[in-house]
């Protein structure tokens, strides 16, 4: 923080007034606040699901030999303080979780909850478990309060978010209806719903149901009641004429007493539930059917009979239109106004990639298409040009449309599987494979959407659908009344699709939704190769007495610090330090009998971390040491050296600062502790040489938001 630029912005505003974190620095305080605010109210839940609070204090004494044991007799890892929470001298007082932070909680479950496994390395991405969420947790957090920098650059912001996000997710799963019925836990669902991966925008999520269901519906339906109409018939005329052929189109292919053996050559696309929809089956012998299969087959095709549909549904409209020649030919005849060469023309690079799964020039992205398509029906459509500019090979742009090319030339299959991949249909074929993924990406690009249906619309003669036209392409649906969604409908769309999603080998995410039976976790398979639409990674939400806390950190990290790392520099050169690992080195190897060691105190407890850095055989390792470690370091100087007694006091007041802060349950400072803190950091800071951070010690007072 720069303080020579003070005078010149008394002027400014408050908020330009007092310097605030850069960028980097924001985004470490963000993590900290999702590790304290959202992460340990949420592994407290787990924790007292495995530790019941009513049994906490019989299982703390019957395993309290075991806990000194591990965590006291050889390195405190549980700390004084922490140890006091759990055996206090003061009997009345009630032994809670609410008073425990991460590292606590972790380390209690390690010893009293045996079906839990947590362990000291980052878990590997593919291990979804309960156990590896909160290593995830215990990992980023003890990455987090180690950081002598306070920052972390986007990428790794990011990274860590995320990572944390859905492991915060993943634990919160079972205890959703105990937060959603606690009104003091509002402030956390908000926050829980805020790291979705995905976020569920309920109006547009309505819309959306609207223009890949509600109208797509009611067009199709239109458009096959204008063929019927046009042809003099009914659909079941349809049906009826088409039955031999949509009968070995089936995928459950069977003969029957016409082509015992031709049926293998059609292309089977019809699903049973599709065809028990379109059509019955008689008893034999019965006035519908007077067939008498020269076969003796028990489901010929004679003896099924139409059913009278409701083509206004989706998933009986698109097959018909798609594996009903006539229909498909009367849809082509008013789609193609321009020229079926035209349309081709348009959508030959689709066409391409459902031939070829090569990327070629035009291609942003590896081809994901199914191969539909053979190079034999390729070479009807398109004809491949000897002089191109394009140095790709086997590219799409070596290619062009056949001079003259008909659609009523072509093969009744060859047509279907065109209008199948490419064209205004095709965009709904898509979403049916997967409508919360097509949400998604619709979300961040509606046109192909709105193209289709607007493209569709156009097919249909009757000019009451202008209005439809005009709402589609606007994505404007408050004038359609019935047909527009309400959230309900949303929610329970949202149900199924969930409930409906196929298994994949893709990795889940877990995300917040509220449906119908209330909130839940739902894990939502995302392909690897599926970009999310972009989120801001941030709670807006913050209270002054989050503030606060953040404020603390922030002081912590980029005043105390530096303060600190100047004083240890002055009153630890090279040979004072050497002489204090010397002593530390001989108490790790138990040889504690040389009286030049005497200063060091009898238990010296120092992380792992704490011993690399010190014993690194690298001597610059010395500028990365964490403020813990140098203000033990500081305090093992001799005593008889002048004003050690008074500065050995400043490092105990900053030390317990610091351990009270990182080792916080809540997160959060009230407005009387903030000022005793800040008077007692700032008082530390002058003593051990740190005047020139006076001011900037002030600054932090007027930091409303910090997160800002």
């Amino acid at each position: 923080m720069d303080v020579s630029n003070h005078d010149s912005c008394k002027s400014t505003s408050d908020d330009q007034k007092h310097a605030k974190p850069t960028a980097e620095e924001v985004y470490f305080l963000r993590m900290i606040h999702l590790l304290f605010r959202v992460a340990c109210p949420v592994v407290r839940m787990t924790f007292d699901h495995e530790i019941q609070p009513n049994q906490l204090r019989r299982s703390l004494d019957k395993n309290k030999t075991l806990m000194n044991k591990r965590y006291r007799k050889k390195e405190k890892i549980i700390n004084d303080c922490q140890w006091d929470l759990l055996y206090r001298s003061v009997k009345e007082k009630i032994v809670t979780s609410e008073d425990f932070d991460i590292s606590l909680m972790i380390n209690l479950l390690r010893t009293l909850a045996p079906n839990i496994t947590i362990g000291d390395l980052y878990p590997v991405r593919t291990d979804t478990s309960i156990d590896a969420m909160l290593s995830r947790i215990k990992y980023r957090r003890n990455e987090a309060i180690q950081s002598f920098e306070g920052k972390l650059s986007q990428k790794q912001f990011e990274k860590y978010w995320n990572e944390s996000g859905q492991a915060i997710l993943k634990l919160v799963s079972s205890h959703l209806v105990n937060i959603e019925d606690d009104t003091l836990k509002t402030q956390l669902i908000g926050r829980l719903i805020e790291l979705n991966p995905i976020r569920i925008d309920y109006d547009k999520l309505c819309l959306f149901i609207d223009m890949s269901e509600k109208f797509p519906s009611v067009i199709l339906q239109q458009i096959i009641s204008e063929y019927c109409i046009f042809n003099k018939l009914v659909m079941e005329d349809v049906l009826r004429e088409e039955k031999h052929d949509l009968f070995h189109k089936r995928v459950k292919a069977e003969p029957c007493c016409e082509c015992t053996t031709e049926y293998s050559t059609y292309i089977k696309v019809i699903p049973e539930n599709l065809w028990e929809a379109l059509f019955k089956m008689t008893k034999v012998r019965s006035s519908s059917c007077l067939h008498s299969c020269t076969a003796e087959l028990k489901k010929c095709y004679e003896r099924f009979v139409p059913k009278r549909i409701d083509t206004s549904v989706l998933s009986v409209s698109m097959p018909l239109i798609l594996n009903i020649p006539s229909v498909l030919n009367y849809v082509i005849s008013r789609l193609c106004v321009s020229g079926f060469s035209n349309f081709l023309v348009q959508n030959q690079h689709t066409l391409y990639h459902s031939m070829e799964k090569r990327r070629c020039c035009k291609c942003k992205n590896d081809p994901i298409e199914k191969i539909l398509i053979n190079k034999k029906e390729w070479n009807k459509l398109y004809k491949k040009e000897d002089h191109v500019s394009c140095t790709t090979k086997d590219c799409c742009c070596h290619f062009s449309v056949i001079n003259g090319i008909e659609y009523s030339s072509l093969d009744d299959t060859l047509l279907s599987k065109i209008f199948y991949v490419s064209g205004p249909i095709s965009v709904l074929n898509k979403i049916g494979q997967d409508r919360f993924l097509y949400f998604l990406s619709w979300t961040v690009d509606d046109e192909a959407l709105r193209n289709a249906l607007t493209e569709l619309s156009q097919i249909i003669h009757n000019k009451s659908f202008s209005d439809i036209v005009q709402h589609i392409s606007s994505s404007n649906v408050s004038q359609l009344g019935e047909m527009k969604t309400q959230e309900v409908e949303a929610r329970d769309w949202l149900y199924r699709q969930f409930r409906h999603q196929k298994e994949t080998t893709e990795l889940s995410l877990p995300i917040i939704v509220r449906d119908t039976v209330g909130l839940s976790v739902k894990s939502v398979q995302i392909p690897t190769d599926f970009s999310l639409p972009h989120r801001t990674q941030k709670f807006t939400d913050i209270t002054s007495e989050e503030n606060n806390f953040l404020v603390v950190v922030y002081g912590l990290t980029k005043i105390v610090y530096p303060v600190i790392r100047k004083h240890f520099n002055t009153e630890c050169p090279a040979e004072v330090l050497d002489k204090i690992r010397m002593g530390i080195y001989a108490h790790y190897c138990n040889d504690s009998n040389n009286g030049e060691y005497k200063s060091l105190k009898k238990r010296t407890h120092l992380t792992e971390k704490q011993r690399e850095q010190l014993f690194s055989p690298k001597q610059e390792d010395s500028n990365t040491f964490d403020l813990e470690l140098m203000i033990f370091l500081l305090k093992q100087r001799p005593e008889e050296e002048k004003g050690k007694k008074d500065d050995d006091y400043q490092l105990d007041v900053i030390d317990s600062i610091r351990r009270e802060i990182f080792q916080s349950s809540s997160g959060m400072l009230n407005v009387t502790k903030f000022n005793i803190t800040m008077e007692s950091i700032t008082k530390a800071v002058l003593h051990l040489g740190g005047a020139i951070q006076e001011e900037n010690l002030l600054n932090l007072h007027h930091i409303k938001n910090i997160l800002e």
